[in-house]
């Protein structure tokens, strides 16, 4: 089956219902991040800029909030990923993929 048009629309909707969800009970004192939204229902959060301290730390509070174990992995060109994920369910029944990314030089400053 090829998704329509308008199922990858009522998917971005899911999407966002579940970020405005997410951001409006967030607590104050959360940074905020940077949302990407897709149409398959998938939102992708990755820290701001500002310094390796920072965006570590802006994340990590993130998954914190969402109870996502971010895992670190190192590369072969010597940064690390810090990668997550878990679902949550649209006010339409859909769920939806919720993923925090960053990617950086371990002693970055």
């Amino acid at each position: 089956m090829t998704a329509t048009s308008t199922d990858q629309r009522r998917w971005q909707y899911a999407a966002i219902n579940v970020l405005t969800t997410l951001t409006d009970k967030a607590p104050p004192t959360l940074s905020p991040i940077n949302w990407r939204v897709a149409t398959t229902a998938q939102l992708q959060g990755e820290a701001p800029s500002g310094t390796h301290t920072e965006r570590l730390t802006a994340i990590t509070k993130w998954a914190e909030y969402l109870d996502i174990d971010l895992a670190a992995r190192p590369g072969g060109d010597g940064m690390v990923t810090y990668h997550g994920r878990t679902e949550r369910t649209a006010k339409n029944g859909k769920s939806v993929t919720i993923q925090l990314y960053l990617r950086t030089w371990p002693d970055e400053n």
